[in-house]
């Protein structure tokens, strides 16, 4: 295989990756979506969107084992291949949580909606960002932009915590109603999904300082 065939394989791996992650970007947004207009039919949407992130996947792994297995990559070539195939499992899963969002949502449907904290809808769009900015400092190679999604992942985990002191607090009022505590309790999982989302992003940068350091630190 010439280098010319081995940087085309290399271009088309950094394509896959970007769309897995513009998909997991439209995901968090659908799901936002769907909890924010009560819109249950983005449900099904988000499965769909899903699926196409488990092909991609599918397709990732693919690749990367035939790069490796033809060609043999040393060096800061193997680290990319391998950070690729480290990152996609944690791609895989933020589309995962995604459905689960929009099952969630859902199951509250059944309900008159309660006061829903704007925290989680702040949320939805910091992980999102967290997803696209860790995606492009892999694709781009940029530590810097790896970093900047670890940081953003603080913010994050501060805004779960004002959800979930309010969403306690709603729980423990309405202690009487099982239906408004039920729903308190089903927004805080959406808010735990969307933080976990922010973990996996914060995984994926830390593969890209992996793959460009030889070294794997827990960042978060």
């Amino acid at each position: 295989m010439t280098r010319k065939q081995f940087d085309e394989q290399l271009a088309a791996l950094k394509d896959l990756l970007t769309e897995m992650g513009d998909l997991n970007c439209r995901a968090i947004a659908d799901a936002a979506a769907a909890l924010e207009q009560q819109n249950t039919a983005l449900g099904g949407e988000i499965k769909r969107v899903e699926r196409a992130v488990d092909e991609k996947e599918a397709e990732v792994e693919r690749l990367c084992l035939k790069i490796i297995l033809k060609q043999q990559p040393v060096a800061s070539d193997l680290l990319f291949v391998t950070s690729a195939m480290k990152m996609v499992t944690d791609m895989e899963r933020i589309a995962d949580q995604a459905v689960d969002i929009g099952e969630l949502v859902v199951k509250m449907s059944r309900l008159p909606y309660a006061d829903i904290p704007t925290e989680i809808y702040d949320m939805a769009e910091r992980v999102k960002e967290m997803v696209g900015t860790a995606v492009e400092s892999f694709v781009s190679r940029n530590g810097e932009l790896a970093k900047e999604t670890c940081r953003a992942d603080d913010a994050v985990d501060d805004l779960f915590d004002e959800v979930k002191k309010k969403l306690t607090h709603v729980v423990y009022k309405e202690i009487e109603d099982d239906e408004n505590g039920e729903q308190a309790l089903d927004m805080l999982m959406i808010a735990k999904y969307l933080e976990k989302i922010g973990d996996h992003a914060t995984n994926i940068a830390e593969w890209v300082l992996f793959m460009l350091t030889g070294e794997h630190k827990k960042l978060n």
